[in-house]
């Protein structure tokens, strides 16, 4: 059952053309949008991948062909066989141009290196309806990505993530091109067009780009249009082009498009980097992402585009070179992250003397960690045998201390306050370029907006762009709110809710907060995201605030998080979040929906053994996606949450211990079986962390909900968690 479509807004003489050929072999032209509006390319394909959902149990594969410009030479039976000779699932056109991403020749498939026609072509493709579908749902997610992305572009970028996302006929087997030099390779010989260049009779011949006379030409030639047919085409090809309205609708769409995000999101249509006024910024950022090393085509398009990235001033990073099997590469001394002359047999921390003002001077967070070091198990007060050293110098940038504040300061550079922190570091006696030292670090910002050389970064809320896989520690928040050992061991089936959040949101705060309401049922889904500013008897220009408050009020944030199967975790003013840890405190299993996010100790813990994590824009998917997990399966991760919250969550000394635990097993044990198995979760540690480091530090808490919430959230919360 083969479906043969296009997709227009409406009909043009050419498109007549095409219908005809479609008919000629016996199989009607199904037309997708017509009497639409054509938005942009992205339209195109997301009105596509609609009308596949639509037939996808009526059809078993698609041929797809652009409407004005495309010609069908050969019988069905001869296309299909020649689509299963591929032995893919999907094949695509090829042609001699790399547009719109000419950046990305050099990503193509191996194939197109050696292919005649060397890239992908979107105005011609066959494949599988099952395929074609996952492919524009699953990969690429066209339905959460602007009607300004190119349908063309799409489809090269995904076979250069996955080279294996279809075949491209390289050789015109099934599909020919004829923009550029193309138009050259081709002959007719009888009623079929040849291909002189690879010796094949190509199928379907597809005049892309804006000039149809070679089509035109081949048709007369092979006497599928007569003469008079072909000058009365040559006559409406002409009007079309004095009246300019393809060229026209071009501009239009051009002019709409100049600025999107071409990433998938629950707000395609919206650049928030435009609506934020971080245009200016955003130009500042590419220079910098296109001198960074390593930088790939795909980071830095997701980077550019993401809100977070424009918090502070984001340093290159020193890289971290590894060896095969994981451990670090010292071959190159003044490349390495840890001194090569340094030997560590035993596992030992240095904590370097802090004076009087500066012990004064820290903060109360930054003054607990190097506390709990020193209460813990690989404490040395000799520096010579020291495998990590922890600064006298506060690096916590506690309540954003180093920075000038949120999107404020010039992301171009260093802020006063972070240039003073990493002058002060490379004073130190020890510091040597930052190897072997361990900077904990608690702001809102992505990475360290200072430059740590090669020092290990153990940071909350830390972004994939800034992470140094195998030397960087990504850290949980401690929790705010905490609950007993037999709360989090209420099994999931005792647990009224299937999903819960309890949060509130703001102008800059993430966006996606304002899709909760969708998932909102009242019932098993309880999910109330309150203004945070908004006031009882305050003014409010948005009467929503008024609505989401009193939500908001109906459950305590203690009932949602004990009296839950999953919690949900979306981030906020940064990637991280108190929730995370609080979540699994209460005993319920995280459900993770935030990109580029960094899950802690993520080279110590595997996380789908506990947790699920969604990509953004799925976000209104969970209800289906959970009630696919099974009670058994609930029943074994919630088992693993509480086992993991015990053991490595459950207060800052705890979380401290676990980062200088991922720093021994990354880069001193030697022996590196955890790398092959990636996961050292079931082994557990004792870090034999005595009573009075057994939980968070009053004062550490009380500077947190300070710094966190609003004065009058506090007030207000009668349970102790105003969030």
């Amino acid at each position: 059952r083969v479906l043969v479509m296009t997709v227009a807004t409406h009909r043009e003489p050419f498109i007549d053309l095409t219908e005809k050929s479609v008919k000629d072999i016996g199989y009607d032209f199904f037309i997708a949008g017509e009497g639409g509006f054509f938005k942009g390319y992205g339209w195109k394909l997301k009105t596509l991948r609609e009308a596949l959902v639509a037939k996808q149990n009526d059809y078993d594969i698609v041929l797809f062909t652009d409407s004005f410009d495309s010609f069908i030479f050969a019988q069905m039976p001869e296309i299909v066989r020649k689509f299963r000779s591929f032995n893919h699932p999907m094949v695509v056109s090829g042609e001699v141009n790399c547009w719109p991403n000419p950046h990305l020749k050099t990503e193509m498939p191996p194939s197109s290196k050696t292919g005649h026609y060397p890239y992908p072509n979107s105005g011609g493709y066959i494949g599988y309806l099952g395929y074609i579908l996952h492919l524009y749902t699953d990969v690429i997610a066209i339905h959460h990505k602007s009607d300004c992305c190119d349908d063309q572009g799409e489809l090269i970028k995904a076979v250069a993530l996955d080279h294996n996302a279809f075949k491209i006929d390289h050789q015109s087997v099934i599909f020919q091109t004829l923009f550029g030099s193309a138009s050259d390779d081709v002959d007719v010989q009888g009623n079929r067009v040849i291909n002189k260049a690879t010796s094949t009779t190509p199928c379907v011949i597809h005049a892309n780009g804006w000039d149809k006379t070679p089509l035109l030409k081949l048709l007369e030639r092979s006497g599928h249009i007569s003469q008079s047919e072909a000058q009365n085409f040559f006559e409406q090809k002409a009007a079309l082009e004095k009246q300019k309205k393809l060229q026209e609708r071009e501009s239009a769409v051009n002019d709409r498009c100049t600025d999107h995000n071409p990433n998938p999101s629950l707000d395609p249509e919206r650049n928030f980097i435009k609506e934020y006024g971080l245009m200016p910024k955003l130009k500042i950022r590419a220079k910098q992402l296109d001198i960074e090393p390593n930088m790939t085509w795909h980071r830095r398009e997701q980077q550019l585009y993401e809100v977070q990235e424009y918090r502070t001033h984001c340093p290159p990073l020193q890289l971290h070179y590894r060896r095969p099997d994981g451990t670090p590469d010292l071959s190159v001394p003044s490349q390495a992250s840890i001194d090569p002359t340094r030997t560590c047999t035993n596992f030992l921390v240095y904590v370097y003397p802090a004076t009087e003002e500066e012990r004064e001077r820290m903060s109360n967070v930054y003054r607990a960690v190097r506390q709990a070091i020193k209460a813990g198990p690989y404490i040395t007060q000799d520096p010579t045998k020291a495998c990590l050293f922890i600064p006298a110098v506060d690096v916590s940038c506690w309540c954003e201390s180093c920075m000038a504040g949120a999107y404020d300061s010039k992301i171009e550079t260093m802020d006063p306050a972070s240039a003073r922190i990493q002058a002060k570091l490379e004073a130190l006696e020890y510091w040597n370029g930052g190897r072997n030292h361990i900077l904990f670090e608690f702001s809102d910002a992505p990475c360290l907006p200072w430059n740590p050389g090669h020092a290990i970064v153990a940071k909350a809320g830390l972004s994939t762009f800034h992470h140094r896989d195998g030397l960087d520690v990504s850290m949980p928040l401690f929790g705010m709110v905490d609950f007993t050992p037999l709360e989090r061991r209420v099994p999931p089936a005792d647990r009224k809710f299937l999903l819960t959040f309890r949060g509130t949101k703001s102008p800059r705060s993430d966006a996606m907060r304002n899709h909760l309401p969708k998932l909102h049922n009242g019932k098993d889904i309880i999910v109330p995201c309150a203004c945070r500013w908004f006031k009882e008897g305050g003014k409010t220009e948005d009467e929503s605030c008024r609505a989401a408050e009193e939500q908001f009020k109906e459950h305590s944030y203690t009932e949602l998080a004990l009296g839950t199967q999953f919690g949900l975790i979306v981030e906020g003013f940064g990637y991280h979040s108190f929730r995370l840890t609080e979540i699994m405190a209460a005993g319920a299993i995280p459900v993770i929906v935030v990109d580029h996010y960094v899950l802690p100790y993520q080279d110590l813990l595997d996380w789908s053994t506990f947790s699920v994590s969604v990509p953004e824009h799925r976000l209104l998917e969970l209800p289906e996606i959970l009630a696919r997990i099974t009670p058994a399966e609930r029943e074994t991760m919630q088992r693993n949450v509480v086992f993991v919250y015990e053991q490595f969550f459950s207060s800052l000394s705890h979380q401290v211990h676990t980062a200088l635990e991922s720093a021994r097993v990354n880069l001193f044990t030697g022996d590196q079986q955890w790398y092959s198995r990636r996961k050292v979760q079931l082994d557990a540690f004792n870090y034999r962390i005595s009573s009075e480091w057994s939980k968070t530090p009053k004062n550490v808490l009380d500077d947190s909900l300070r710094c966190n919430t609003p004065p009058f959230r506090r007030e207000n919360a009668q349970d102790g968690a105003p969030m």
